[in-house]
C-alpha cells in the first residue's frame, strides 16, 4: 500500500508532534508500505522518513526542482518536479490512502488540494486521515463540516476526512486498509 504523508518541514516545533512523526514512520515500515512523502531531508519530514525506512517501509520522495539541495538521502527513490502543483499531482496519483500530519499552510494547502481533485473527479474511495494532534485541525474540520451544513460541499466529500486524535488511530486505520 502506498501512503502519502503530508507533513511539515520544521523541526524547531513542540516535541509532541515530532515524536508522533517518528511513531508514524516506524508504523508506516511495520506494515511494510511504501512512503510517499515531500521528499525534504529537513526537519519532520526526514525524521518521517528515516524512521518509515529504519522499520521497512520504501521510501519515496517527491519534490520540485527548486529543491533539489533538498533532497532527502534517506528515501530510496527521489522524483523531481517542476513545481509545487506538480508535486502535489504526483503525490495524488501514487497515493492509496493519505494522512496529513499536524502541519501549516502547505500541509492544509495539500488535503484540501487532494479534498477538490477527489470532488472534481467524483472519486471518494480514497481517505485522507488527518491526525489531530492537540486540536490543531479543529478549526478546519468545523469549517468543513460548515461546508456541508451550508450545502457547498458533498456528504460524500466531507466523508473522505478522517479525523483521529492520535498515531495509534491512524495506524489501525491503515492496518484495516492493507
Amino acid at each position: 500500500m502506498n501512503i502519502t504523508v503530508y507533513l511539515s518541514s520544521k523541526a524547531d516545533i513542540d516535541e509532541e508532534y515530532n515524536e508522533a512523526v517518528k511513531q508514524l514512520g516506524r508504523g508506516i515500515g511495520e506494515l511494510k508500505s511504501r512512503l510517499i512523502y515531500g521528499g525534504s531531508n529537513a526537519g519532520q519530514m526526514h525524521t518521517l522518513a528515516v524512521e518509515a525506512k529504519a522499520a521497512g517501509a520504501t521510501v519515496t520522495g517527491i519534490i520540485p526542482e527548486v529543491f533539489r539541495q533538498l533532497a532527502d538521502p534517506a528515501a530510496d527513490e527521489m522524483v523531481y518536479t517542476l513545481d509545487l502543483n506538480e508535486r502535489k499531482s504526483k503525490m495524488m496519483v501514487l497515493g492509496h490512502i493519505f494522512v496529513a500530519m499536524p502541519g501549516g499552510i502547505g500541509t492544509l494547502d495539500e488535503v484540501m488540494s487532494t479534498l477538490a481533485d477527489m470532488t472534481v473527479t467524483r472519486n471518494f474511495k480514497k481517505k485522507i486521515i488527518l491526525v489531530n494532534i492537540k486540536g490543531l485541525f479543529n478549526p478546519f474540520i468545523q469549517q468543513l463540516n460548515e461546508f456541508l451544513k451550508q450545502n457547498f460541499a458533498s456528504k460524500e466529500a466531507i466523508e473522505t476526512i478522517i479525523p483521529v486524535n492520535s498515531v495509534d488511530e491512524c495506524l489501525e486505520i491503515l492496518k484495516k486498509n492493507i
